[in-house]
């Protein structure tokens, strides 16, 4: 079992035994091969170079898996709901666009083929979505069957046909489960985020235009119209539970 390095007396302890294993080896190799003294440092430095290199190594990796881990989804990895915030960006004088995306009946989904298949059928949703949006676009999982796209540099005209795309391409791609192919759709609803906006408020403009696909008929887009979307009971979108 390898000892762990967890207090300051470990670590100078763990200094103690390498300078003392540094002096036997040196003088051993001293002693038995007569080797020069340059000779001889590099004999025992390259070991514990090399040893000192895998660690950190292995310490690095260690470290990107949790960095990724606190800004990614497990299931989908896409950007995670901690992280969403992050990206959006600073300068929302310039067109930006937000997406609210929502899995239809997909309560309905979980009940007749089980949470594994929901599972796959949620991964299945998140890859579409990230193969049709651009490498700049910020794709995340809010929770359940919610998902939000940010969209830098882009009118909400513009991101009312990506959205129709979207859920178009998910309406062709079905989820293949054991028992056959499953078809997807999808609502969305669309936005835009203004000057100043938080994201709280483009998330709230978005998801009311999702309510209204949905009133529709479900499978499309909407985008946020204050004529249309003012309805009473409507709620922000960093609380919603949709209904199936």
């Amino acid at each position: 079992m390898r000892r762990q390095i967890e207090s300051a007396g470990d670590v100078r302890r763990f200094a103690a035994l390498i300078c003392l294993g540094v002096l036997i080896v040196d003088t051993l190799l001293r002693d038995l091969a007569l080797l020069p003294g340059a000779l001889t440092a590099v004999m025992i430095a390259a070991p514990l170079a090399y040893a000192m290199g895998q660690r950190l190594r292995a310490n690095q990796r260690h470290a990107q898996a949790l960095e990724h881990a606190l800004h990614h989804d497990s299931l989908t990895g896409l950007r995670s709901r901690a992280s969403l915030r992050a990206g959006v960006p600073g300068d929302t004088a310039r067109p930006c666009a937000v997406i609210v995306a929502d899995i239809d009946h997909f309560k309905r989904f979980n009940d007749c083929h089980g949470h594994a298949a929901g599972d796959l059928a949620l991964r299945h949703f998140a890859q579409l979505l990230r193969e049709n949006c651009r490498a700049g676009d910020l794709v995340a999982r809010l929770g359940g069957e919610e998902f939000v796209i940010l969209m830098p540099m882009t009118s909400p005209a513009n991101a009312l046909r990506a959205a129709n795309r979207m859920a178009r391409r998910i309406r062709q791609g079905p989820v293949f489960l054991d028992t056959g192919p499953q078809t997807l759709t999808a609502s969305f609803g669309v936005a835009a985020l203004l000057p100043g906006d938080t994201l709280d408020a483009g998330l709230q403009r978005a998801d009311r235009a999702l309510y209204r696909a949905k009133g529709a008929g479900r499978d499309r887009a909407c985008l946020h119209d204050p004529a249309l979307d003012a309805g009473p009971g409507q709620t922000g979108a960093t609380q919603i539970h949709h209904n199936p």
